[in-house]
């Protein structure tokens, strides 16, 4: 039986007035219209051409009427459910929670067993879906680092060892191209069942990231196309660096990257109208120093909170971005800072989805414990999220009259019924011991705590039948993808 426990939160919180809000829109909309964004893909060019978007074809730059954007933007679904493979999974994004994942694509892991630094493998990607499959924190499953060892094919891979250790629903970041998006999509319809199923109860998602300033990637852009038109959800991240890739305001970094976002979503809907569309604006921060990549920054955390209000003000779910913060270790002071910040201000923000647990440094290394931390981390928040409840069961004047002036309630039925559901953080406040020995040390565990998870926890694995049909799948994507899937037209 799986088990979700989304972040439902009562107490809400806005980095924006709304009149800020309508200034970005304002903003944003004057600079597809009067910049415009490169779109290097023929068909992107000719559908915008055709629905009245001024393409200049030698530059690749489209420049969008302000009619056209909110005309398409009027077709993209504000509420749409995204599934796993059994009843239970389903993700209703419609505002009323925030369904965490895993982060993904990290290209180190440290080797649980052996401490080794290496690069991450297939079977790194299925020991993670393992656990993600039983902690209640993650709601679907990034693919959390590449199946490198797979090479050109990892992608797919990675979404077979995915629906191979969890119901969970599963969102990828790394299926790119158009030939690899039409096996892609193979394989989730063999888990829904059939096509129609597919748009109904979606098992797989994409994202695709921009780039910075103002540029869509071809290939990924040409995937999205692909799953727009089979009804499966996509989205599309843009990560602008404040002082590179972006202004060096975090206004100007909300222009750039809403800018980006938002022609993306456009073409979807030229292309697909209704098709399902997400909205992800994850800004950092250069040091001005040195060149580096700063998340850990309040300035990240502030743009993380204030691009939810931007894709609802689109009418679109959002995907938030929280964890995977700078430090290199897991449980350090600096880490538990960061995270704490970015998770829950995207909760309170009310993001309908949001990413990243369980990898250190900048979302590239796996260490496989990290993820206990976060979900302890993420537990804190939930509850604190969800706020304080005034109804008559938990005033609790009955219980309160029954005691009276110095009593006490540890004998009410009330209490050991109510303290049943208070939710105790195990790392920090460990049951007490039997024996008289020390606890151990806090990182040792959580990785007794990730053993006995992969010891005890058995996902449903796939029918025979469905596990031989992917990997028959990733056989024909082997011989007609020679290119690795970027280009083929499949």
């Amino acid at each position: 039986m799986v088990h979700i426990q989304p972040v439902r939160p009562r107490v809400r919180f806005s980095v924006l007035s709304d009149d800020q809000v309508a200034e970005i829109r304002a903003a944003t909309l004057h600079i597809l219209e009067s910049v415009g964004v490169h779109f290097p893909s023929e068909r992107a060019l000719e559908v915008f051409e055709r629905h009245g978007a001024r393409v200049d074809p030698e530059s690749q730059i489209v420049r969008l009427p302000p009619a056209l954007v909110l005309e398409a933007m009027s077709h993209a679904p504000r509420t749409y459910v995204l599934s796993g493979r059994a009843p239970g999974t389903e993700l209703i994004l419609d505002g009323s929670a925030s369904y965490f994942s895993t982060d993904g694509s990290g290209t180190e892991t440290i080797d649980f067993e052996t401490g080794e630094h290496r690069r991450s493998t297939k079977a790194d990607v299925a020991m993670m879906a393992h656990v993600a499959d039983y902690l209640p924190s993650i709601s679907f499953y990034w693919p959390i680092v590449s199946a490198q060892d797979y090479g050109r094919m990892g992608p797919l891979h990675e979404l077979d060892a995915s629906f191979n250790n969890t119901l969970k629903h599963v969102q990828s970041a790394t299926i790119i191209g158009k030939g690899m998006a039409r096996f892609a999509l193979e394989m989730a319809e063999a888990i829904a069942g059939s096509k129609e199923d597919l748009r109904k109860r979606p098992p797989l998602s994409s994202l695709v990231c921009t780039i910075a300033p103002l540029s869509q990637d071809r290939h990924g852009i040409e995937g999205a196309m692909v799953f727009a038109e089979a009804g499966v959800p996509v989205g599309f991240m843009a990560m602008p660096n404040i002082g590179s890739t972006s202004p060096a305001t975090m206004a100007g970094a909300l222009v750039v990257g809403n800018a980006e976002v938002i022609s993306a979503m456009v073409l979807m809907q030229l292309v697909a109208p209704g098709a399902p569309v997400f909205h992800s604006l994850l800004a950092s921060v250069m040091d001005p120093r040195s060149g580096d990549y700063l998340t850990g920054i309040p300035e990240k955390y502030l743009c993380n909170a204030a691009a939810v209000q931007l894709a609802h003000d689109w009418g679109v779910p959002s995907l938030g971005g929280a964890f995977s913060m700078d430090a290199p270790e897991p449980g350090t002071w600096q880490l538990g800072r960061d995270s704490v910040y970015t998770s829950l201000l995207s909760a309170l923000a009310g993001a309908d989805m949001v990413e990243g647990l369980g990898l250190l440094k900048a979302a590239t290394l796996l260490c496989p414990e990290q993820i206990i931390f976060d979900d302890e981390i993420y537990h804190t928040n939930r509850r604190l999220a969800e706020g304080i409840d005034t109804d008559p069961e938990h005033l609790a004047l009955d219980v309160i009259a029954a005691v009276g002036p110095g009593g006490h309630f540890l004998a009410q039925r009330h209490t050991r019924q109510a303290i049943r559901e208070i939710w105790l953080p195990e790392l920090t406040h460990p049951a007490p011991r039997v024996d008289t020995g020390p606890s151990p040390e806090i990182r040792e565990r959580a990785r007794e705590t990730f053993t006995r998870i992969l010891r005890d926890h058995q996902p449903m694995p796939l029918p025979e039948d469905l596990q031989t049909e992917l990997q028959s799948i990733i056989r024909a994507a082997e011989r007609a993808l020679p290119d690795g899937g970027a280009d083929a037209a499949v």
